[in-house]
């Protein structure tokens, strides 16, 4: 049986310019009047959790990490480790409009004109002792649900990985987050889950 191949999480960031700091692959949202919400969210066609009893992002995004260590143990451990280090690692900035990273390549536009997809969260290339790793709009953030926000969280750490395996945008990564999220991903098989992986052409092995 082959092991799975993930390797340590290293942060490798997709190159852009911002203000004259290199910056890298970031989060999108959907915002309208009424509700502001995670883009992998809001384009999915799947059922996702309503996550009853659980109050905060955290506990959300641990359960989340716990039905996919059932489904691939070692990509859970790794995601686990970074889930850990996201909030230390972020600068929340209110008052801002972050540049817009062209990494999405989203295939609609929301009928209402109301509704805008904007860039909730950039990774930082050149993150050091001080400027953190990720620059969010506190604005935005405050005005996520804790499904989204823990959803926002396990996006980044999911395109990170991805990236590395050799994917230039988000498309996969969004992908296969909405679908850790869903009721389907709650009640899969280790089985479902690998098919899933061979259909979206992801490089992991059992």
């Amino acid at each position: 049986m082959k092991k799975l191949i993930l390797g340590p999480l290293l942060t490798i960031s997709l190159t852009a310019s911002a203000s004259g700091n290199r910056v890298g692959n970031g989060g999108d949202v959907v915002t309208c009047p009424a509700q502001t919400e995670l883009l992998d969210f809001y384009e999915s066609d799947l059922k996702l959790q309503n996550f009853d009893g659980k109050n905060s992002y955290r506990e959300i995004a641990g359960d989340v990490l716990k039905n996919l260590a059932r489904l691939s143990p070692v990509q859970a451990r790794n995601y686990q480790r970074r889930l850990s280090q996201f909030i230390d690692e972020s600068d929340f900035k209110a008052d801002v409009t972050l540049t817009n990273i062209r990494d999405s390549k989203h295939l609609f536009k929301p009928k209402d004109e109301t509704c805008k997809v904007r860039q909730i969260a950039i990774r930082r290339q050149d993150a050091s002792s001080v400027s953190k790793r990720f620059l969010v709009d506190q604005d935005l953030w405050n005005k996520l649900s804790e499904r989204s926000k823990a959803g926002l969280i396990l996006h980044e750490i999911v395109y990170e990985h991805f990236y590395k395996l050799g994917e230039d945008n988000s498309i996969k990564a969004r992908s296969l987050n909405a679908y850790l999220f869903s009721e389907q991903a709650q009640n899969a098989k280790p089985a479902d889950y690998w098919k899933i992986i061979r259909e979206m052409k992801i490089p992991l092995y059992q």
